[in-house]
């Protein structure tokens, strides 16, 4: 809700109207189903993965990954059922996202579908990370905590960064609003699904534990169905 601030200058109340412009929203979701797919999927994910260890075998963009295993970008098409378990719930969700935001400018049916474009895992430890980035050429994302092993909001949480790169271009006592909100810790929790918009900045924060780190993450574009 916009604030209004009044103040008194020469005798004369002076009112300042707020409007804030262009909110960045985030979204998360508990899996209901979590514990009947998890070890199922765990198992086909190290099953897949054999005794390969630091393969990025999407070849995407590995120089800005380390101490990771990163599968081809294919994983929702496995066939599999925990596999589909999850993209079902993934898909339920994020279109759910999609019409919450979009709901006012779509056409009044608001028929849409979902289409993932890149779907992957990333196995993660001793120090593995994933720097910072965003994702091109689709419209949201998500990241899927299968196993949170030992992550906290410091040991291999997912970071997300202010868009608004222009803003950070000068500091002074003025900005600390700015500063001081410059970066978010999404909350490790196995079977917590995170949503977000493809352009919003984020990295994996490095990650050491007695147990791996296994997140499933997407790339999706949503289209209007006639």
């Amino acid at each position: 809700m916009n604030k209004k601030l009044r103040l008194n200058v020469q005798n004369s109340i002076i009112t300042i109207e707020e409007a804030a412009l262009w909110a960045t929203t985030l979204f998360t979701a508990i899996n209901p189903i979590h514990d009947q797919i998890s070890e199922p999927l765990k198992k086909f994910i190290y099953d897949y993965k054999g005794d390969r260890d630091g393969e990025i075998e999407s070849e995407i963009a590995a120089g800005v990954k380390a101490g990771l295993f990163e599968s081809k970008f294919d994983f929702f098409d496995q066939d599999n059922t925990a596999v589909r378990g999850l993209r079902e719930f993934c898909t339920a969700a994020v279109l759910e996202v999609a019409k919450h935001v979009n709901g006012q400018f779509w056409q009044e049916d608001g028929k849409c579908s979902l289409e993932f474009h890149e779907s992957w895992f990333h196995i993660t430890n001793h120090g593995g990370q994933h720097e910072f980035h965003y994702h091109s050429n689709c419209s949201w994302c998500g990241i899927y905590y299968l196993e949170i092993g030992d992550a906290t909001m410091e040991n291999g949480c997912n970071r997300f960064f202010d868009p608004r790169t222009a803003a950070h271009g000068y500091s002074d006592y003025g900005t600390a609003y700015i500063s001081e909100n410059s970066r978010f810790n999404t909350t490790p929790k196995n079977g917590n699904l995170v949503i977000f918009p493809s352009y919003l900045y984020h990295s994996a924060a490095p990650y050491e534990g007695a147990q791996d780190r296994i997140v499933v993450s997407f790339n999706s574009s949503i289209h209007h169905e006639p």
